[in-house]
């Protein structure tokens, strides 16, 4: 017998006849991001069944078809934990509905560059698998017949309680957001499977959206002397990092030109953390409070076009399917929808040059990905112009100034027409310095960093001299979900309804709330939300949605 073979021999006797504290490192694992996001009750449950799977493993272990069960169950154990662990290693949040959403709408291009936030959690993932799969070979090896048979009697009997409880407890509150599949997995070692079956089923509602016909019985257009509506998209634009806004660095040398032509707010807030749900209420009557399908499906961009614009939707993040989600569901309402594949958002440019020739009014979303994570991969080496020596800061001041740059492009090809430009970010970031990446998406237990963007209204000097337009400062807070409204007034679009809700309109009032939603649809009142990341917890309260919501 060779050294290395009697070597590998000898710790596999040991290994083995510490089989229980396999057992116990195994669940530990699992539950380690759950610990630190959820009530002790639902730590208990997953430690619970997870110990009862891996007895129950152990008991089919010595036939292959049971090796092979042994196999899979390992490695989805493994999936849910690498799934959970990531996003608490770089969010410090649980892993919720809009992660899902956002993981099952990610192309290729996307996930090849978010994949560098998630590698320093690979070594924790891999010795898990190698744990957990050893555990159940242990366990095989060392445990009677007789407590191999009372482990799977124990397992089916808990998943059949806990089934039942759910399911009558469904029955009773009639809940109609958490699928009974979804509440089970919650409470087992697969919980990250009941997001991704919430984002499933919001994935078929927005076809909903797309099919609902929404009717304008007063709807009118009036002459804005306007030609070419450009609506911008940001992404994870941080309004502090803005020179526009007085940062101090040169990261908005273009839009800071914009000053004498724009309508500028001051203090825009996103109605939520993450895009996936920010922007269909930007774009939409929804809001945090009513976020339903027929509010959803009465959107700018449906509106638009029923009041003649030619409409269309140019988008340089993925859209995996065209039916996948909310925002893909209101660009579905345009007369032509294209996701090109991008690297830089400049590549949008010339299909927004093709959108321009056409005849008549027009309403162009361009949705960008800005300085989406990660940061250092939204611009091209020509445009590493800031250079600190703080690698991670430099990126994402450098994507912001790409943005500008890009806005820059988009106004020169408007500049001698009567156009007008809108941009907005989708939500803001948080600013993590224990965080390699410093930037991360707002998440569970949010700061007021997560929702603070930048706003304007650009015009050219056609469009100023066509017409008098609201130009300078908008000082107080305004909730970029009121955007549906300001789109109106700004389109020259009336319903038959007063549209106070329009910064625009003579009625308007600044509003005395700011509702904003978090990544697990909870509901904030912003001007209760801690400063930033970094500051004291608050134990903000929140609350949940009106019912009917999705």
């Amino acid at each position: 017998m060779s050294f290395a073979k009697a070597s590998v021999l000898t710790i596999d006797k040991k290994l083995s006849s510490h089989f229980l504290i396999l057992l116990l490192i195994s669940v530990l694992i699992q539950i380690w991001p759950v610990y630190f996001t959820q009530p002790a009750r639902f730590v208990v449950r997953i430690a619970i069944c997870n110990s009862l799977l891996l007895l129950g493993a152990s008991a089919i272990y010595r036939y292959l078809p049971g090796k092979i069960i042994a196999f899979i169950l390992t490695a989805l154990l493994t999936l849910n934990f690498g799934i959970a662990f990531s996003t608490w290693n770089v969010y410090q949040s649980e892993f919720n509905t809009v992660f899902a959403m956002s993981i099952l709408a990610t192309h290729v291009a996307e996930a090849k560059s978010m994949s560098g936030l998630y590698l320093s959690s690979l070594p924790v993932i891999v010795a898990y698998f190698i744990i957990t799969f050893y555990a159940i070979k242990s366990l095989s090896e060392n445990l009677s017949d007789r407590t191999k048979t009372i482990s799977i009697i124990l397992l089916v009997g808990y998943m059949g309680w806990y089934s039942t409880a759910n399911w009558l407890k469904k029955r009773k509150d009639l809940e109609v957001y958490y699928p009974l599949s979804s509440r089970i997995l919650t409470n087992t070692p697969f919980y990250t499977g009941s997001e991704f079956i919430i984002a499933h089923r919001d994935s078929a509602l927005a076809d909903k959206i797309s099919q609902y016909n929404v009717h304008y019985p007063a709807l009118q257009y009036h002459q804005t002397g306007i030609e070419n509506y450009v609506v911008i998209v940001g992404e994870s634009a941080r309004r502090s990092n803005m020179q526009l806004y007085g940062f101090n660095q040169d990261t908005t040398p273009v839009e800071s030109a914009f000053k004498h032509n724009a309508l500028i707010f001051a203090h825009a807030i996103a109605p939520a953390s993450a895009t996936v749900l920010a922007v269909p209420m930007i774009l939409s009557k929804a809001d945090p409070d009513n976020f339903t399908v027929d509010k959803l499906a009465d959107n700018i961009v449906n509106i638009a076009h029923k009041a003649g614009y030619y409409t269309e939707w140019i988008s340089a993040q993925g859209n995996s399917g065209k039916s996948n989600n909310y925002i893909v569901a209101i660009a579905s309402a345009s007369q032509k929808a294209q996701w090109i594949n991008t690297q830089y958002d400049t590549e949008l440019l010339p299909a927004l040059d093709d959108a321009l020739k056409k005849p008549g009014k027009k309403f162009i979303v361009l949705h960008i990905n800005g300085s989406h994570e990660m940061a250092c991969d939204r611009y091209p080496e020509s445009a590493n112009v800031i250079n600190t020596g703080d690698k991670y800061e430099d990126c994402y001041n450098n994507a912001i100034r790409y943005t500008d740059y890009f806005i820059g492009e988009v106004a020169k090809r408007l500049q001698s027409s009567a156009s007008s430009i809108l941009y907005f970010s989708d939500h803001g970031l948080e600013k993590n310095p224990q965080l390699e990446s410093i930037y991360m998406h707002g998440s569970r237990n949010p700061s007021k960093e997560a929702y603070e963007v930048p706003q304007y209204i650009w015009y050219s000097q056609p469009a100023l001299a066509s017409q008098k337009r609201q130009l300078g400062w908008v000082p107080g807070f305004w909730s970029t979900a009121n955007n549906y409204g300001l789109m109106l007034s700004w389109l020259g679009i009336s319903t038959g309804v007063e549209n106070c809700s329009s910064v625009l309109e003579t009625c308007y009032q600044e509003p005395t709330l700011l509702p904003v939603m978090d990544g697990g649809r909870h509901i904030f009142d912003y001007d209760q939300l801690r400063e930033t990341f970094s500051s004291a917890d608050k134990n903000t309260p929140w609350r949940k949605a009106k019912t009917g919501s999705l």
